[in-house]
C-alpha cells in the first residue's frame, strides 16, 4: 500500500510540474510573437541605416586628402591593447543551453586573447558567471527585460564612451541571432571600430544603391561632413546595439518556449508511464486483499 501512495505522490507532483511548465510556455510564446513584431518592425530601419553606411563607405570614409587619418574617430583603432567584449545573456534560466553556451563562448574569446579583455555583461545570467573575474568591467542586470529603444541607447552610449576615452581599442559583442522559432545562431563579432570593408558587408540593401566611383552622386553636407558623418555613425551604433537586444531576448524566448514545450511533453509521457504502473500495482494490492479475504473465509469454515 504504501509504494502505490508514492506513485500516486509522483503523479500529483509532476502533474503540478506540468501546469508550470505549460504556463512558461505559453507565456514565452507571447513574448516571442511580440518581440517577432518588434524586429519585423525594426528591420525595415536597419536596412536602410546600414544602405547609408554603405554608401558612406562607398564615397570613402577614409580620404586620403584629409589631414586627419578618419572623418570620426569611430572609425578609428582605439588608444591600447584592450579589447572590450559585451555579452548579452538572460536574467533567468530554464531556456535550456541558451546562457550556457553564450558564457562559454565568451571564456573562451577571452581565453583567446594575448591582449587585456574587459567584459560588459548583459543579463543576470552572464553577471553571476563573470562576477569574481577580474575583467569584469560592469553588469547589466534585470535592464532589458522589456527591450526597447531607450534602455538600448543608455547601453551602447556606456560601450561607446568606453571606446571613445580609450578604455578600450575595439568592442566584440556575443548574442544569439533570431532566423526563427526554430532556428538561432550564436554570433561573436567587432562592432568598433567600423572599417569600411566592414560597412559594406553589414549592409543588407540593394546593390543598386551605390554604384561605385563611375555612378558615384555628389552629395552636399550641411554644416559640414564630419559632424554630420560622425553623428550618423553613432546612430547607426545605437541601432546595431538595440538590433542585438531584440534578437538577444527573442532567441532566448524561442529556445525557452521549445524547452518548457519538451518539459511538458516528458511529463505527459511519465504521467502515463506512472499512471500504468499506479494501475498495476494497485491491481496487484487488491489482487492481495481478495487472496486474503479468501483465505480468512476458508480458515473461518475449517473451524
Amino acid at each position: 500500500m504504501a509504494q502505490v501512495r508514492e506513485i500516486k505522490s509522483r503523479i500529483a507532483n509532476i502533474k503540478n510540474i506540468k501546469q508550470i511548465t505549460k504556463a512558461m510556455n505559453a507565456i514565452a510564446m507571447a513574448k516571442v510573437t511580440r518581440l517577432k513584431k518588434q524586429l519585423n518592425r525594426s528591420r525595415p530601419y536597419q536596412e536602410v541605416i546600414n544602405s547609408k553606411l554603405e554608401l558612406l563607405s562607398g564615397r570613402g570614409l577614409q580620404d586620403e586628402s584629409r589631414e586627419e587619418e578618419t572623418i570620426s574617430p569611430i572609425l578609428e583603432q582605439g588608444d591600447g591593447d584592450t579589447i572590450g567584449l559585451a555579452v548579452f545573456n538572460s536574467d533567468r534560466g530554464l531556456s535550456g543551453n541558451y546562457t550556457v553556451d553564450i558564457n562559454r563562448s565568451a571564456r573562451d574569446f577571452v581565453r583567446s586573447r594575448d591582449s587585456e579583455v574587459k567584459l560588459f555583461a548583459g543579463g543576470d545570467k552572464a553577471h553571476q558567471f563573470f562576477r569574481k573575474w577580474d575583467q569584469l568591467e560592469t553588469s547589466w542586470v534585470g535592464f532589458y527585460q522589456e527591450p526597447d529603444f531607450e534602455t538600448a541607447e543608455a547601453m551602447g552610449k556606456e560601450l561607446l564612451d568606453s571606446f571613445l576615452e580609450g578604455i578600450i581599442g575595439e568592442l566584440w559583442v556575443v548574442y544569439m541571432e533570431f532566423f526563427s522559432d526554430l532556428k538561432q545562431k550564436l554570433k561573436v563579432e567587432k562592432i568598433l571600430p567600423l572599417s569600411p570593408e566592414e560597412a559594406v558587408e553589414e549592409s543588407s540593401a540593394d546593390e543598386e544603391e551605390y554604384t561605385g566611383p563611375e555612378g558615384e552622386k555628389d552629395y552636399i553636407f550641411d554644416p559640414n561632413e564630419e559632424e554630420i558623418v560622425t553623428s550618423f555613425l553613432e546612430e547607426w551604433f545605437m541601432e546595431r546595439i538595440f538590433w542585438i537586444v531584440l534578437n538577444t531576448k527573442a532567441s532566448e524566448h524561442a529556445i525557452r518556449r521549445k524547452a518548457m514545450r519538451d518539459a511538458t511533453d516528458n511529463a505527459n509521457e511519465l504521467i502515463d508511464d506512472l499512471t500504468l504502473t499506479y494501475n498495476k500495482a494497485r491491481q496487484q494490492e487488491i489482487t492481495r486483499e481478495i487472496a486474503d479475504i479468501i483465505g480468512g473465509a476458508e480458515a473461518l469454515r475449517e473451524e
